[in-house]
């Protein structure tokens, strides 16, 4: 899969199916916790702890099979997989699980392609040769007003820090893991390095779900088949994703992840039934020109 992903041509199809996998995460957590009758805080940590495990054994699957490559133990960034592990694994989703659960799923799509503009920041915060350009900053106002936009109901901000607050915070630390990624990873294994985060960074989230939860979980074959497709959507995308970044340029594949909030508001629509307004709307269409803006040549 390595090899073939430095093709861009196939670089290019199996992002939009990363895409297409992280958007149907929104309707499979939204429909886990019904199944699984799942109401309180620990029980949504939990489950997603127990996804994550799942999905690092898959990932090491995945290394057996597709790989190819003998990777020594002294070759490993160790620091590097426990920074992911408790930034994109442990804090986001735990941010994540609990913030969707308090607001739209059509709403968190939107929220989430802010992480373009999210990494433009840290990106010019913390590597030197990233600059604030006149182009930047036009997509982050326009970025801005669509998140402005989509919390703007009947003339008046509705915002939940428990809902879109977390969703927010949980999209920042997807946008610092990106960057990490980006400038610590080349020459990293990505089925290694993602196996690694999301075991040890699920072990955090397993621990304190049990700590916190009151209630047991509801086990029956819908709640395990979204559970195992939770972790396939993990496992497969963020292989996919990191590979992609290992050896393509970011800036250029960047826009391809305008495609998760289009694919996960659709799916919300259809799978959810949730409404699609004209706020939705709106605020898509500024949030994808800003996108766009940011990664127009």
């Amino acid at each position: 899969m390595v090899n073939l992903l430095k093709n861009k041509k196939w670089a290019i199809i199996f992002s939009l199916f990363a895409m297409l996998l992280w958007g149907s995460a929104i309707p499979m957590i939204k429909n886990i916790y019904v199944y699984g009758n799942i109401t309180d805080t620990g029980g949504k940590i939990l489950v997603a702890g127990i996804r994550f495990f799942i999905a690092g054994i898959i990932t090491l699957i995945y290394f057996k099979l597709f790989s190819g490559e003998k990777v020594e133990g002294k070759s490993i960034n160790y620091r590097l997989i426990f920074v992911l592990a408790i930034t994109q694994t442990a804090i986001q989703y735990m941010f994540y699980y609990i913030g969707l659960s308090n607001t739209l799923g059509t709403m968190a799509s939107v929220i989430q392609a802010s992480n373009a503009f999210i990494v433009v920041i840290i990106s010019v915060l913390f590597i030197k040769d990233e600059k604030l350009t006149k182009k930047k900053i036009l997509a982050l106002v326009l970025g801005t007003i669509g998140v402005l936009i989509l919390n703007l109901r009947g003339g008046e901000i509705h915002f939940k820090l428990t809902g879109e607050g977390f969703i927010i915070i949980a999209t920042v630390f997807n946008a610092l893991s990106s960057v990490i990624i980006r400038k610590y990873s080349r020459g990293q294994n990505p089925f290694i390095l993602n196996a690694g985060q999301f075991i040890i960074g699920s072990l955090f989230l397993i621990f304190l779900g049990i700590f916190m939860t009151d209630s047991a979980l509801d086990v029956n074959p819908a709640f395990l088949t979204l559970l195992l497709y939770g972790s396939f959507i993990s496992a497969t995308a963020f292989s996919i994703w990191t590979i992609v970044l290992q050896n393509h340029s970011s800036s250029e594949f960047g826009i391809y992840k305008l495609f998760i909030p289009i694919f996960g508001t659709i799916l919300s629509v259809i799978i959810l039934g949730e409404e699609l307004t004209i706020n939705i709307i709106i605020a898509m269409a500024f949030v994808l020109s800003g996108a766009l803006v940011l990664n127009k040549k």
